[in-house]
C-alpha cells in the first residue's frame, strides 16, 4: 500500500490509477488495431460519447460520432458503414439495442470493451478488448484514456504521443471550480470539445457539483448570459487557433468573473488532447482532496444512482 494511503480511500485509488496510465497506454499502443474507413460511425454514451467525438474531430468529419439511442432510433444512419460501439462495461442497454438494430444496415460492427463476454460483445461481429479489468461504479480514468487512445488509433489520428511527458506537464495549476452551488464550465474547440465534456462528467461524478461542457463559440451565445459570480469558467487553449479561450478569459476577468485558461502542451494532436485529459483528471482529484472526499460523490447519490443504473443498464 502506498505511503499515505488510507484503506477505503477511493480517491487515492483513482490517483494511483492516473499515475500508471502512461505505461499502460504505451503498451496498448503497440497492439495492432483495425483502421476505420471513411464514413465509419463511433457510438458511445457518457465518457464514451466524448471518446467518439474525438474521432469525429480528429478525422475532420470523415468518421461520425453518434449517441447510441439516436442510432437505435434511426439505424439507417449506419447504412453501408462500419460501426464501432464504445462501452467499457459492455452492458449499456442503448449500445446493445443499437448494435442489434443496425444488423442489415451496417457493413460490420465492433465492440470496444473491457469485457469480451458482455452483452455488447455478443451482438457485434468482433471485439477489441481494452487491457483493463472492468469494475462497476468507478469514475472512469484509465478506462476513458484507453477508449480515447483506441479511437484515435483506429481512425489513424494517433501520431507520436509522449504520455509520460503529457502527464508531467499536466501537473500544477489546473482547472478552477465554482463556489457554493455555482456551475463550473469547461469550454473547448474542435478536439478539445471532448475534453470539456469529459471534464464536466468527472465534476458531476467525483465532486457531485454542477458542471457543463460546451464548445468555445457556443458559450458566448448561450450560457454566458446566465453566468454568476459563483461560477467558474475554464477554457482549453489547445485546438484554439484564434485564441478565443484567452480572449474569453480576459473579458470575463474584467467583469469580475472566475476564469482560467488551460495552456496547451505537445507536438501532435494526440499529445495535446491527452495533456488536456490528464489536466482534467489531476485537477478533479486535487479538488476532491481539497474537499476532503475519500470517494466519488456519485457513490452516495442514493436514489439518483439507482435511477441512473436503471436507465443505463
Amino acid at each position: 500500500m502506498p505511503v499515505g494511503h488510507v484503506a477505503g480511500d477511493l480517491i487515492q485509488d483513482l490517483a494511483d490509477e492516473v499515475k500508471k496510465q502512461p505505461g499502460v497506454l504505451q503498451t496498448f499502443g503497440r497492439r495492432e488495431l483495425p483502421r476505420a474507413k471513411k464514413g465509419s460511425i463511433f457510438v458511445g454514451a457518457g465518457d464514451s460519447h466524448a471518446a467518439a467525438l474525438a474521432g469525429f474531430y480528429a478525422t475532420r468529419g470523415r468518421c461520425l460520432a453518434l449517441d447510441p439511442y439516436v442510432l437505435a432510433s434511426t439505424p439507417e444512419f449506419a447504412d453501408g458503414a462500419e460501426a464501432y460501439f464504445i462501452s467499457v462495461s459492455g452492458r449499456t442497454s442503448s449500445n446493445v439495442l443499437a448494435a442489434s438494430r443496425v444488423k442489415g444496415h451496417a457493413k460490420g460492427t465492433t465492440a470496444l470493451t473491457a469485457d469480451p463476454d458482455s452483452r455488447l460483445a455478443g451482438v457485434t461481429d468482433r471485439v477489441i478488448k481494452l487491457p483493463m479489468e472492468y469494475r462497476p461504479r468507478t469514475a472512469g480514468m484509465l478506462s476513458f484514456s484507453l477508449c480515447l487512445s483506441a479511437v484515435l488509433r483506429i481512425v489513424g489520428a494517433d501520431g507520436p504521443c509522449d504520455f509520460g511527458g503529457a502527464l508531467r506537464a499536466a501537473a500544477g495549476r489546473g482547472l478552477g471550480f465554482a463556489r457554493g452551488d455555482g456551475t463550473t464550465y469547461f469550454l473547448g474547440n474542435s478536439m478539445a470539445h471532448p475534453a470539456a465534456l469529459y471534464a464536466s462528467a468527472k465534476t458531476y461524478e467525483v465532486l457531485g457539483a454542477r458542471a457543463h461542457g460546451e464548445l468555445l463559440e457556443e458559450f458566448s451565445h448561450l450560457e454566458l448570459f446566465s453566468l454568476g459570480k459563483q461560477d467558474a469558467v475554464n477554457g482549453f487553449d489547445c485546438f484554439d487557433p484564434s485564441g478565443m479561450a484567452r480572449k474569453m478569459s480576459r473579458a470575463l476577468a474584467k467583469g469580475g468573473y472566475e476564469s482560467r485558461v488551460l495552456r496547451s502542451w505537445g507536438r501532435s494532436p494526440a499529445e495535446r488532447l491527452f495533456h488536456a485529459v490528464f489536466q482534467v483528471q489531476l485537477s478533479v482529484l486535487a479538488e476532491a482532496r481539497r474537499r476532503r472526499l475519500t470517494a466519488p460523490r456519485f457513490l452516495s447519490a442514493g436514489g439518483a444512482l439507482e435511477a441512473s443504473d436503471e436507465m443505463i443498464y
